[in-house]
């Protein structure tokens, strides 16, 4: 699935996502009718999705096809935009079906783990001192996702972006319905296609 090293990010913070989400929505459609019991579904995000903007599917045909314009912050911001706007349109898409699932994204925060700190040397040890005193510690980051997952007053929510526990405004662009619809299509193409190249002559 993964078009080249560039849109590795694309893959596993995102598209891998999304397909898993595809396969399994039904049995949770299933499962949520005879039960009795709404299913949730929550996507991990990030408040930096805000720092993305311009056009999605053109950002990602210029780092696929010009390596050298890559940049790491932005492709991650890139990443997290589309799990908003996935879960945007996959709230209404099971709204459409009447299927009694929920679908809702979060930031968790900035989360003190050993994944901060792949890198090693002095510069990055000092980095991590001073930033960790500022981070949340796992449980406090894993606060918004099983709000979000198990509360029960956050029945029939869907499609909203949280953060700390509250409702909170996502970017303009991660509230925009064409651009989730184009995505959602987009990524369909991506998931399903044997050169995932294609997606760009077709939406683009």
């Amino acid at each position: 699935m993964c078009v080249n090293n560039i849109t590795h990010e694309i893959d596993m913070l995102f598209a891998g996502h999304f397909e898993l989400t595809r396969m399994l929505l039904k049995k949770m459609v299933e499962t949520a009718e005879v039960s009795g019991i709404q299913g949730r579904i929550v996507n991990v995000s990030s408040c930096i999705h805000s720092w993305f903007s311009g056009d999605l599917l053109r950002y990602l045909h210029h780092i696929t096809f010009q390596p050298s314009e890559y940049d790491a912050t932005r492709a991650y911001a890139l990443s997290k935009l589309a799990n908003v706007l996935h879960t945007k349109e996959l709230a209404r898409r099971l709204h459409e079906m009447k299927g009694n699932v929920t679908v809702n994204s979060v930031h968790p925060g900035v989360v003190r783990t050993r994944l901060n700190r792949e890198r090693e040397g002095f510069i990055t040890d000092l980095v991590f001192f001073f930033s960790s005193k500022f981070m949340k510690t796992v449980s406090q980051g894993a606060a918004t996702t099983c709000y979000v997952a198990t509360d029960p007053r956050l029945e029939n929510v869907s499609g909203k972006f949280f953060a700390d526990c509250n409702e909170m405004i996502p970017s303009k662009l991660a509230s925009n319905p064409y651009e989730a619809q184009r995505l959602w299509v987009a990524s369909e193409i991506m998931v399903s296609s044997q050169n995932p190249k294609t997606v760009f002559d077709l939406m683009l």
